[in-house]
């Protein structure tokens, strides 16, 4: 036989785990493999070390904790369930107006520039415009 077992069958093989037909075969090849016997013993041998390790004590505190049922924390009711969500929607609101007062503004009724349209447009750098004016931005060096 030149096909040694894997780790898994012979995990397995030591925990009873294998149905019949693998059973037979893993019995077969292993009455004849020196080398996967090693393993196997190799295996048995982890096993019995690690069943062996003293297990410690938990402490009595959190033996009592892990006993006790879960309760989920109380229910907030009235405006205290809310204070986050409003101040969050008011710091928006001021970041929005702030940020509106500080941007240049244009008389009304007049329309963007295309400047500005060549910053904010939707074009890649790099891609092909249907308009290379409105793709680029213009600028005068006097």
């Amino acid at each position: 036989m030149t096909e040694h077992l894997d780790m898994a069958i012979l995990s397995a093989y030591l925990d009873n785990e294998l149905d019949a037909a693998v059973q037979r075969h893993a019995d077969a090849h292993l009455a004849g493999c020196p080398q996967c016997r090693a393993t196997l013993a190799e295996l048995d041998g982890l096993g019995q070390g690690l069943r062996a390790l003293a297990c410690p004590e938990l402490p009595a505190e959190l033996q009592a904790r892990l006993q006790r049922p879960f309760a989920p924390p109380p229910v907030r009711s009235g405006w205290a369930r809310h204070w986050a969500q409003g101040i969050g929607a008011a710091a928006s609101v001021l970041l929005g107006l702030l940020l509106g007062y500080a941007l240049p503004g244009q008389p009304p009724g007049s329309s963007p520039s295309h400047d500005l349209l060549a910053v904010l447009g939707s074009t890649p750098p790099g891609a092909l415009c249907a308009r290379p004016e409105f793709c680029y931005l213009k600028v005068n060096l006097k």
